[in-house]
């Protein structure tokens, strides 16, 4: 196991001490706010400097003092309309292109041939493996980067107090960052390591086989490794169903925080987004960043607890532990049942059953009566408004339970709300492509012709719950669903096979302004080649789409 580097000794003797000979190559004011448009050489790669490429925003009028530097994601650059959310909150932003060179994009950061592997769209194996040494991957350069960025913010600021808000592998790139630069604070999101175990599931019965090359990649790259070292209070922002970020592994991260930073330190998570963020986890990392970067008094509540056992009466119940310093003004808990991949697993809203005392709450488990494993995760909204989760509960079960619940051909009704149903494509309606602050964007109940309501979202449907044993259909079942168009449409219906990722469709015509039944054989949906879906009977995600405003209501099997 040679040429194992670890978060300290990898950059023990980086070198940002070469002069930034910063230029401005454009700025633009609009609405108020002020773009910077620059490029600054990074680190001698031995076939020249890296040139970078950023871009500093601020009030136009009168640029705030704090500062944020917001690392985006490797497929995503630099997004403008972000910025400017943390300028319109009171902030100074400066934000870096790390991808590289993309055709048909003139702005972006330069990288020397010899580390061609930087770029993107051209990491091969450099990203996600360590074949010679952790210097020579594609994160070492991207967090090189990200550290000359940091030294062209504090020259503009002359501080080294600042904030960071990394987004995806932007904040793989924070964790990394924050071991070895001095900030105020940092905001991960939807980054929290483990990349060495990607396929593997956390309460699988499989780990993966570690080699020489997977010790490496584990001690110089993966984020959990860098946690113990980090220098700052850190919110770890979280999305369930993401398939780029396995979030039941968050707080194993979460938990490696050293103990000074732990304490100041937050883990909140968005449910029924899809991968993505939302507006309450968007205000929670204002409130974050309004303490640790303006110095403001935010009460910052410690994680919740979850207990999972059966009461007197025989019922599967989770018992949720507040934090008793807080004052808690809106508490819930999200249960899921025996999926083991977390991108696919469903999480509903558990039935509230009592107060134990004024800090534990007690809630229903209605499992399935054939359900094996169970899932909890609980949050709670204190006075000051900020909301903390707690870490996934997961407990084993057997026996009967007396709020068992019996296998169910109906997938949804009006009588479930929302439940079953997540955004399909939210692409356009994303904040660095990943915030999503219109509510109006969600599944919500919309009424129609009759008062009739049913559900509707703008980024169409899905659903994963064929998948739940619940709801799991036969290999001979027929898929029917009452549907609404306001007027004549087409409606797309999409069943994607999540074991090999073949796409199935199927469009119908709707009739405008009336309610009316769709029944869908299997053998409607086909894919490319024209091959239809054998049976339902498989592992499968259901997307519906249409391009006018529209309700979907009972959902069920025949």
């Amino acid at each position: 196991m040679s040429n194992i580097l670890t978060p300290i000794s990898l950059w023990k003797n980086f070198n940002d001490n070469l002069p930034l000979n910063e230029v401005i190559v454009g700025v633009k004011v609009e609405d108020g706010i002020k773009y910077e448009y620059v490029k600054f050489e990074g680190r001698d790669t031995g076939a020249g400097r890296v040139i970078i490429y950023g871009v500093w925003a601020s009030d136009a009028a009168l640029p705030s003092e704090e500062c944020v530097f917001v690392i985006p994601d490797s497929i995503e650059t630099i997004d403008e309309a972000l910025l400017k959310a943390f300028v319109k909150k009171g902030y100074s932003c400066f934000s870096v292109d790390y991808r590289g060179e993309v055709e048909g994009v003139s702005s972006f950061t330069n990288y020397p041939v010899n580390v061609y592997y930087a770029n993107t769209l051209k990491c091969g194996r450099y990203k996600d493996f360590v074949d010679e040494s952790a210097e020579k991957t594609t994160w070492y350069e991207w967090v090189a980067v990200c550290r000359y960025a940091y030294k062209f913010i504090t020259t503009k600021v002359n501080t080294e107090d600042i904030a960071v808000v990394g987004i995806r592998d932007g904040g793989e790139i924070a964790w990394k960052l924050i071991t070895s630069v001095k900030v105020s604070c940092a905001v991960t999101v939807c980054a929290a390591g483990w990349k060495a175990y990607e396929g593997y599931n956390k309460f699988g019965t499989t780990e993966p086989v570690l080699n020489d090359e997977r010790y490496r990649f584990i001690a110089g790259i993966d984020s959990q490794a860098y946690a113990p070292y980090v220098q700052c209070p850190v919110l770890m922002l979280c999305s369930v169903n993401d398939k780029r970020f396995d979030y039941d592994r968050a707080f194993d991260t979460f938990s490696r925080i050293n103990e000074q930073n732990f304490k100041q330190s937050v883990i909140s998570y968005s449910v029924d987004y899809n991968g993505c963020i939302g507006l309450e986890n968007f205000n929670n990392m204002f409130m974050f960043l309004d303490k640790y970067a303006k110095g403001r008094h935010v009460y910052l509540p410690k994680p919740s607890d979850v207990v999972i056992s059966v009461d007197e009466n025989d019922n599967l119940v989770a018992d949720v532990m507040f934090d008793e310093l807080g004052s808690a003004i809106k508490t819930g808990l999200y249960m899921a049942e025996d999926c083991k991949e977390s991108a696919l697993r469903e999480w509903t809203e558990a039935r509230f059953n009592k107060k134990i005392n004024d800090h534990v709450h007690r809630f229903y488990l209605d499992v399935y009566k054939n359900t094996t494993s169970v899932y909890a995760l609980c949050y709670a909204t204190h006075s000051s408004g900020f909301t903390v989760w707690s870490k996934i509960a997961y407990k084993k079960i057997s026996g009967n339970f007396r709020n068992m619940q019996n296998k169910c051909r109906i997938m949804h009704s009006g009588k479930n709300g929302v439940d079953g149903f997540s955004m399909a494509d939210y692409s356009k309606f994303t904040l660095g492509g990943v915030f999503i602050l219109n509510p109006n964007v969600l599944p919500h109940v919309v009424k129609k012709a009759k008062g009739i309501e049913g559900i509707y979202s703008e980024c169409g449907l899905l659903s994963s719950r064929l998948n739940s044993p619940k709801y799991a259909p036969d290999d001979d079942s027929v898929l029917k669903l009452d549907v609404f168009c306001d007027k004549d449409s087409i409606m797309n219906f999409t069943m994607r096979d999540i074991t090999n990722g073949e796409v199935y469709t199927v469009a119908a015509k709707i009739l405008g302004g009336v309610w009316q039944n769709v029944i869908l054989e299997s053998k409607l949906f086909k894919n490319e080649q024209g091959t239809p879906l054998q049976s339902y009977a498989t592992r499968l995600e259901f997307t519906i789409e249409c391009n006018v405003e529209y309700a979907i209501n009972n959902v069920m099997w025949l």
